[in-house]
């Protein structure tokens, strides 16, 4: 029997960092232009994390504990750095430009960290078994279906990039967030 692994899709979160429209009036002197360049970073840091909707777990055959390991580490290869670097990024960004992108970093840093903390202690328990160990594959299944079911029933930390306008002026400056599934 080949079981699938179901992930959910990560993109949606994302969807405020681009389509964003235009400012209807051009932003004055060089504030905009650092709330841009800080916009970048923020994006800047969702990039990997976004690599997380992309990604396709691979059916694995029931008892293959060698496909087992190998979709694990697959999985954990793109979700550790997805989620460590979107955190770790956006808590390393400089002064926001206003409150609103402020509330922005901290709500998505406040969603994402426990997560991040799962992902990495599952991913270092795994990477420490050895490579034929059936429970340690079982395990990090286990482990990994609820980050699935965490990261579903998160609420979208991105909300506020599509709903406020000075987010969403920022964001159209930002060639990092350009780079982001809309």
């Amino acid at each position: 029997m080949r079981r699938s692994f179901l992930l959910f899709a990560a993109a949606f979160l994302l969807a405020g960092c681009t389509g964003a429209e235009p400012a209807a009036v051009a932003p004055p002197s060089s504030a905009p232009a650092a709330g841009g360049s800080w916009m970048d970073g923020f994006c800047g840091s969702m990039i990997d994390f976004a690599k997380i909707g992309d990604f396709k777990m691979p059916d694995v055959e029931q008892g293959d504990v060698a496909s087992a390991r190998k979709a694990m580490d697959e999985a954990f290869g793109v979700f550790a750095p997805g989620f460590d670097n979107a955190v770790n990024g956006l808590k390393g960004l400089g002064q926001a430009p206003n409150a609103d992108a402020e509330n922005a970093r901290k709500s998505i840093v406040d969603a994402l960290t426990p997560i991040r903390d799962q992902v990495v202690a599952a991913k270092a328990k795994l990477d420490s078994a050895p490579k034929d160990d059936k429970t340690a594959a079982a395990e990090a299944a286990v482990a990994f279906r609820q980050i699935g079911s965490d990261i579903n029933d998160m609420p979208d930390p991105f909300q506020q990039l599509e709903t406020n306008a000075s987010l969403k002026a920022l964001a159209e400056q930002a060639p990092n967030c350009k780079k982001l599934p809309s």
